[in-house]
């Protein structure tokens, strides 16, 4: 079987770091094979112009894609009135290799298919609260 890796980063390394600079930081690791997971998220803008590139740097034999899955929060106003949703966690990952098998509001389970010609499957994440 081979290796999976995963690249953490936390919030305060990309706070810095201009769009296309996280753009590229996560498609070049993707294209290694390694799932990226983000402390946070990445901006409407920011997603939209990370698949755009994803798009132009397919490669069907080498790199097919990403899945991009967040997980997020409901966070109250100050008054209690409105809700809206935080970014809590983003997981950027080759599209061959992951598969969501189950999502809800603070729940994801997914599965990493390291090995192209059998069924062996790792869980990568289980219930996130």
């Amino acid at each position: 079987m081979e290796e999976l890796k995963m690249d953490f980063i936390s919030s305060d390394a990309l706070e810095n770091a201009t769009s296309m600079e996280k753009i590229y930081m996560i498609i070049e690791r993707v294209k290694k094979g390694n799932i990226v997971v983000m402390d946070g998220g990445l901006t409407p803008a920011e997603r939209a112009e990370l698949i755009e590139t994803t798009m132009r740097e397919i490669d069907i034999d080498n790199f097919v894609g990403v899945d991009v899955h967040t997980l997020e929060k409901d966070s109250t106003s100050f008054f209690g009135f409105s809700k809206k949703k935080t970014v809590v966690i983003t997981i950027v990952g080759p599209a061959n290799l992951m598969k969501t098998v189950k999502k809800q509001s603070n729940f994801l389970s997914m599965v990493a298919n390291l090995n192209k010609s059998s069924n062996d499957k790792i869980n990568l994440m289980d219930k996130i609260k």
